[in-house]
Protein backbone atom coordinates (compact mmCIF):
# COMPACT_ATOMS: atom_id res chain seq x y z
CA UNK A 1 0.00 0.00 0.00
CA UNK A 2 2.81 2.46 1.24
CA UNK A 3 4.62 1.91 -2.43
CA UNK A 4 1.71 2.29 -4.32
CA UNK A 5 1.29 5.50 -2.60
CA UNK A 6 5.06 6.59 -3.00
CA UNK A 7 4.55 5.85 -7.05
CA UNK A 8 1.29 7.46 -7.59
CA UNK A 9 3.32 10.70 -5.42
CA UNK A 10 6.43 10.50 -8.07
CA UNK A 11 4.01 10.22 -10.73
CA UNK A 12 2.87 13.14 -9.74
CA UNK A 13 6.16 15.15 -9.11
CA UNK A 14 7.08 14.39 -12.61
CA UNK A 15 3.92 15.26 -13.81
CA UNK A 16 3.87 18.76 -12.01
CA UNK A 17 7.40 19.61 -13.82
CA UNK A 18 6.13 18.46 -17.07
CA UNK A 19 3.39 21.09 -16.19
CA UNK A 20 5.90 23.96 -15.19
CA UNK A 21 8.20 23.52 -18.39
CA UNK A 22 4.77 23.62 -21.14
CA UNK A 23 3.81 27.12 -19.29
CA UNK A 24 7.41 28.52 -19.33
CA UNK A 25 7.44 27.32 -22.66
CA UNK A 26 4.56 28.94 -23.76
CA UNK A 27 5.71 32.42 -22.99
CA UNK A 28 8.60 32.16 -24.14
CA UNK A 29 7.80 30.96 -27.11
CA UNK A 30 4.87 33.70 -27.55
CA UNK A 31 5.81 36.46 -30.46
CA UNK A 32 6.97 39.86 -29.59
CA UNK A 33 9.22 41.40 -26.75
CA UNK A 34 8.11 40.97 -23.41
CA UNK A 35 9.94 43.87 -22.12
CA UNK A 36 8.56 46.47 -24.38
CA UNK A 37 5.05 45.60 -23.95
CA UNK A 38 5.76 45.85 -19.96
CA UNK A 39 7.37 49.12 -20.58
CA UNK A 40 4.36 50.36 -22.45
CA UNK A 41 2.46 49.61 -19.55
CA UNK A 42 4.60 51.58 -16.90
CA UNK A 43 5.46 54.38 -19.09
CA UNK A 44 3.70 55.01 -23.05
CA UNK A 45 6.34 55.73 -25.43
CA UNK A 46 8.97 54.17 -23.30
CA UNK A 47 12.49 54.75 -24.34
CA UNK A 48 14.52 51.66 -25.61
CA UNK A 49 16.99 52.06 -22.04
CA UNK A 50 13.73 51.85 -20.18
CA UNK A 51 12.87 48.67 -22.22
CA UNK A 52 16.94 47.53 -21.63
CA UNK A 53 16.49 48.13 -17.72
CA UNK A 54 13.01 45.41 -17.83
CA UNK A 55 15.29 43.22 -20.03
CA UNK A 56 17.83 43.10 -17.32
CA UNK A 57 14.85 42.95 -14.76
CA UNK A 58 13.25 39.75 -16.26
CA UNK A 59 16.43 38.24 -17.20
CA UNK A 60 15.81 37.63 -20.32
CA UNK A 61 19.15 37.84 -21.71
CA UNK A 62 20.11 34.81 -19.35
CA UNK A 63 20.18 31.34 -20.61
CA UNK A 64 16.76 29.48 -20.62
CA UNK A 65 17.35 26.68 -17.81
CA UNK A 66 18.47 30.17 -15.84
CA UNK A 67 15.52 31.97 -16.62
CA UNK A 68 13.19 28.47 -15.99
CA UNK A 69 14.93 28.54 -12.62
CA UNK A 70 14.12 31.81 -11.44
CA UNK A 71 10.47 31.57 -12.50
CA UNK A 72 9.79 28.68 -10.28
CA UNK A 73 11.68 30.54 -7.51
CA UNK A 74 9.17 33.05 -8.04
CA UNK A 75 6.17 30.87 -8.43
CA UNK A 76 7.25 29.31 -5.18
CA UNK A 77 6.83 32.66 -3.73
CA UNK A 78 3.51 33.69 -5.14
CA UNK A 79 5.90 35.51 -7.82
CA UNK A 80 3.56 34.77 -11.25
CA UNK A 81 4.57 37.87 -13.04
CA UNK A 82 2.81 40.89 -14.20
CA UNK A 83 -0.36 41.47 -16.59
CA UNK A 84 0.38 42.80 -19.83
CA UNK A 85 -3.14 44.32 -20.02
CA UNK A 86 -3.69 45.95 -16.21
CA UNK A 87 -0.07 46.07 -14.86
CA UNK A 88 -1.05 44.40 -12.02
CA UNK A 89 0.75 41.64 -10.13
CA UNK A 90 -0.65 38.22 -10.98
CA UNK A 91 0.08 36.88 -7.62
CA UNK A 92 -1.85 38.97 -5.63
CA UNK A 93 -4.76 39.08 -8.23
CA UNK A 94 -4.65 34.99 -8.00
CA UNK A 95 -4.80 34.81 -4.51
CA UNK A 96 -8.19 37.19 -4.21
CA UNK A 97 -9.55 34.55 -6.99
CA UNK A 98 -8.49 31.37 -6.06
CA UNK A 99 -11.21 30.98 -3.14
CA UNK A 100 -13.85 32.16 -5.73
CA UNK A 101 -12.87 29.16 -8.16
CA UNK A 102 -12.56 27.14 -5.40
CA UNK A 103 -15.62 27.90 -3.11
CA UNK A 104 -17.29 26.92 -6.86
CA UNK A 105 -15.66 23.62 -7.72
CA UNK A 106 -16.48 22.50 -4.38
CA UNK A 107 -20.41 23.29 -3.99
CA UNK A 108 -20.69 21.93 -7.17
CA UNK A 109 -19.38 18.92 -6.29
CA UNK A 110 -21.55 18.80 -3.23
CA UNK A 111 -24.57 19.40 -5.07
CA UNK A 112 -23.45 16.46 -7.85
CA UNK A 113 -22.88 13.72 -5.21
CA UNK A 114 -26.02 14.75 -3.21
CA UNK A 115 -27.99 14.71 -6.35
CA UNK A 116 -26.36 12.04 -7.98
CA UNK A 117 -26.65 9.50 -5.01
CA UNK A 118 -30.28 10.44 -4.12
CA UNK A 119 -31.35 10.02 -7.57
CA UNK A 120 -29.14 6.44 -8.03
CA UNK A 121 -30.07 5.14 -5.32
CA UNK A 122 -34.16 6.22 -5.97
CA UNK A 123 -33.64 4.11 -8.91
CA UNK A 124 -32.26 1.10 -7.80
CA UNK A 125 -34.42 0.96 -5.05
CA UNK A 126 -37.93 0.71 -7.10
CA UNK A 127 -36.51 -0.32 -10.56
CA UNK A 128 -38.59 -0.44 -13.90
CA UNK A 129 -41.44 2.17 -11.40
CA UNK A 130 -41.74 5.85 -11.87
CA UNK A 131 -38.73 7.03 -9.87
CA UNK A 132 -36.13 4.49 -12.08
CA UNK A 133 -38.05 6.38 -14.81
CA UNK A 134 -37.73 9.65 -13.77
CA UNK A 135 -34.20 9.54 -12.99
CA UNK A 136 -33.18 8.19 -16.48
CA UNK A 137 -35.38 11.19 -17.89
CA UNK A 138 -33.13 13.41 -15.93
CA UNK A 139 -30.18 12.24 -16.65
CA UNK A 140 -30.26 12.47 -20.12
CA UNK A 141 -32.07 16.31 -20.44
CA UNK A 142 -29.39 17.79 -17.65
CA UNK A 143 -26.70 16.28 -19.90
CA UNK A 144 -28.09 17.20 -23.25
CA UNK A 145 -28.04 20.69 -21.74
CA UNK A 146 -24.96 22.81 -21.85
CA UNK A 147 -24.16 24.69 -18.37
CA UNK A 148 -24.48 28.18 -20.15
CA UNK A 149 -28.50 27.47 -21.31
CA UNK A 150 -28.73 25.80 -17.73
CA UNK A 151 -27.59 28.82 -16.39
CA UNK A 152 -29.58 31.25 -18.64
CA UNK A 153 -32.96 29.35 -17.11
CA UNK A 154 -32.21 29.43 -13.83
CA UNK A 155 -31.59 32.98 -13.76
CA UNK A 156 -34.52 33.68 -15.60
CA UNK A 157 -36.78 31.38 -13.50
CA UNK A 158 -35.69 31.63 -10.25
CA UNK A 159 -34.19 34.96 -10.14
CA UNK A 160 -35.37 37.44 -12.75
CA UNK A 161 -39.15 35.87 -12.61
CA UNK A 162 -39.47 34.58 -9.31
CA UNK A 163 -36.95 36.66 -7.31
CA UNK A 164 -35.62 34.07 -5.14
CA UNK A 165 -31.79 34.55 -5.62
CA UNK A 166 -29.55 37.22 -6.70
CA UNK A 167 -28.72 37.46 -10.90
CA UNK A 168 -24.88 37.80 -9.94
CA UNK A 169 -21.77 38.24 -7.91
CA UNK A 170 -20.57 36.48 -4.43
CA UNK A 171 -22.83 38.28 -1.86
CA UNK A 172 -23.82 35.54 0.43
CA UNK A 173 -24.68 31.94 0.80
CA UNK A 174 -27.52 32.89 -1.68
CA UNK A 175 -25.97 34.00 -4.07
CA UNK A 176 -23.70 30.70 -4.81
CA UNK A 177 -26.84 28.73 -4.58
CA UNK A 178 -27.46 28.95 -8.62
CA UNK A 179 -23.93 28.68 -9.90
CA UNK A 180 -23.77 25.53 -7.75
CA UNK A 181 -26.36 23.72 -9.75
CA UNK A 182 -25.80 25.14 -12.76
CA UNK A 183 -21.86 23.75 -12.93
CA UNK A 184 -22.86 20.46 -10.79
CA UNK A 185 -26.31 19.56 -12.69
CA UNK A 186 -24.32 18.00 -15.70
CA UNK A 187 -21.76 15.92 -13.48
CA UNK A 188 -24.80 15.15 -11.13
CA UNK A 189 -26.67 13.50 -14.44
CA UNK A 190 -23.56 11.68 -15.35
CA UNK A 191 -23.03 10.30 -11.72
CA UNK A 192 -26.57 9.53 -11.07
CA UNK A 193 -26.30 6.92 -13.85
CA UNK A 194 -22.53 5.77 -12.61
CA UNK A 195 -24.70 4.73 -9.09
CA UNK A 196 -27.96 3.59 -10.73
CA UNK A 197 -25.91 0.93 -13.14
CA UNK A 198 -23.30 0.26 -10.67
CA UNK A 199 -25.89 -0.42 -7.92
CA UNK A 200 -27.90 -2.85 -10.26
CA UNK A 201 -24.93 -5.32 -11.55
CA UNK A 202 -23.82 -5.16 -7.52
CA UNK A 203 -27.81 -6.97 -6.75
CA UNK A 204 -27.24 -9.34 -9.41
CA UNK A 205 -24.24 -10.52 -7.69
CA UNK A 206 -23.88 -13.63 -5.60
CA UNK A 207 -23.14 -11.98 -2.11
CA UNK A 208 -26.65 -9.90 -2.93
CA UNK A 209 -28.68 -12.97 -3.78
CA UNK A 210 -27.47 -14.65 -0.39
CA UNK A 211 -28.98 -11.38 1.35
CA UNK A 212 -32.15 -11.46 -0.21
CA UNK A 213 -32.69 -15.52 0.73
CA UNK A 214 -31.79 -14.79 4.33
CA UNK A 215 -34.78 -12.02 4.36
CA UNK A 216 -32.73 -8.65 4.09
CA UNK A 217 -34.65 -5.65 2.48
CA UNK A 218 -33.31 -4.49 -0.70
CA UNK A 219 -32.84 -1.05 1.17
CA UNK A 220 -30.56 -2.63 3.16
CA UNK A 221 -29.01 -4.63 0.70
CA UNK A 222 -28.09 -1.70 -1.16
CA UNK A 223 -26.48 0.28 1.81
CA UNK A 224 -25.19 -2.00 3.34
CA UNK A 225 -23.54 -4.16 0.73
CA UNK A 226 -24.15 -3.11 -2.76
CA UNK A 227 -22.76 0.86 -1.95
CA UNK A 228 -19.11 -0.27 -0.72
CA UNK A 229 -18.69 -2.39 -4.07
CA UNK A 230 -19.11 0.78 -6.43
CA UNK A 231 -17.60 3.00 -4.04
CA UNK A 232 -14.33 2.86 -6.09
CA UNK A 233 -15.89 3.38 -9.13
CA UNK A 234 -18.00 6.37 -8.21
CA UNK A 235 -14.64 8.14 -6.60
CA UNK A 236 -12.96 7.56 -10.37
CA UNK A 237 -16.10 9.37 -11.90
CA UNK A 238 -16.38 11.66 -9.45
CA UNK A 239 -12.65 12.65 -10.26
CA UNK A 240 -13.61 12.78 -13.94
CA UNK A 241 -16.33 14.89 -13.46
CA UNK A 242 -14.46 17.22 -11.06
CA UNK A 243 -12.13 18.43 -13.37
CA UNK A 244 -14.61 18.90 -16.14
CA UNK A 245 -16.32 21.22 -13.58
CA UNK A 246 -13.04 23.24 -13.34
CA UNK A 247 -13.28 23.19 -17.51
CA UNK A 248 -17.20 24.43 -16.97
CA UNK A 249 -16.34 27.39 -14.49
CA UNK A 250 -14.55 29.50 -17.39
CA UNK A 251 -18.25 29.45 -18.69
CA UNK A 252 -19.98 29.55 -15.39
CA UNK A 253 -17.64 32.42 -13.65
CA UNK A 254 -18.55 34.97 -16.03
CA UNK A 255 -22.08 33.93 -16.48
CA UNK A 256 -23.01 34.78 -12.86
CA UNK A 257 -20.24 37.74 -13.00
CA UNK A 258 -17.92 35.85 -10.19
CA UNK A 259 -14.22 37.26 -10.36
CA UNK A 260 -12.30 34.03 -10.24
CA UNK A 261 -9.41 31.93 -11.94
CA UNK A 262 -11.55 30.82 -14.84
CA UNK A 263 -12.46 34.10 -15.52
CA UNK A 264 -9.25 35.67 -15.11
CA UNK A 265 -8.21 32.62 -17.56
CA UNK A 266 -10.98 33.96 -20.11
CA UNK A 267 -9.40 37.74 -19.65
CA UNK A 268 -6.18 36.66 -20.51
CA UNK A 269 -6.95 34.73 -23.53
CA UNK A 270 -9.18 37.42 -25.18
CA UNK A 271 -6.48 40.07 -25.01
CA UNK A 272 -3.67 37.53 -25.53
CA UNK A 273 -2.11 38.37 -21.83
CA UNK A 274 0.27 35.55 -21.79
CA UNK A 275 1.50 35.70 -18.43
CA UNK A 276 -1.95 35.68 -17.10
CA UNK A 277 -2.85 32.70 -19.34
CA UNK A 278 0.28 30.82 -18.05
CA UNK A 279 -0.36 31.31 -14.64
CA UNK A 280 -4.13 30.36 -14.90
CA UNK A 281 -2.93 27.05 -16.76
CA UNK A 282 -0.25 26.77 -14.13
CA UNK A 283 -3.26 26.69 -11.03
CA UNK A 284 -5.61 24.29 -13.72
CA UNK A 285 -2.84 21.70 -14.57
CA UNK A 286 -1.78 21.81 -10.17
CA UNK A 287 -5.25 20.89 -9.52
CA UNK A 288 -6.15 18.23 -12.16
CA UNK A 289 -2.96 16.35 -10.80
CA UNK A 290 -3.27 16.84 -7.11
CA UNK A 291 -7.48 15.73 -7.99
CA UNK A 292 -6.01 12.57 -9.78
CA UNK A 293 -3.93 11.84 -6.81
CA UNK A 294 -6.54 12.25 -4.04
CA UNK A 295 -8.52 9.36 -6.26
CA UNK A 296 -6.08 7.26 -7.37
CA UNK A 297 -5.41 6.78 -3.11
CA UNK A 298 -8.78 7.22 -2.84
CA UNK A 299 -9.45 4.05 -5.21
CA UNK A 300 -6.44 2.64 -3.07
CA UNK A 301 -8.38 2.46 0.25
CA UNK A 302 -11.82 1.20 -0.91
CA UNK A 303 -10.79 -1.33 -3.63
CA UNK A 304 -9.31 -4.59 -1.67
CA UNK A 305 -7.94 -5.32 -5.12
CA UNK A 306 -5.44 -2.26 -4.83
CA UNK A 307 -5.04 -2.66 -1.73
CA UNK A 308 -3.74 -6.48 -1.93
CA UNK A 309 -1.55 -5.60 -4.83
CA UNK A 310 0.14 -3.23 -2.95
CA UNK A 311 0.80 -5.16 0.14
Amino acid sequence: MISLVGARLRNAAILLVLATLLCFTMVIAAPGNIAVLIAELRTPKATFEQIAVIEKELGLHDPLLTRYGNWLVGVGTGNLGISYKTGEDIGTSMKARLPITAALVAGGACVAMLLSLALGFAGALWPGRVADKFTRVFALLSASMPSFFVGALLIYGLAVELRLFPTFGAAGLSSWILPWITIGLLPAAVLSRVVRVGLEEAMARPFALTAVAKGLSRRSILFRHALPNITPTYINALGAQGGAMVVGAVVVEPLFALKGVADLFLAGVLFRDFMVVQACLLVFITFFIILNLLVDIGMMFTDPKLRRQGS
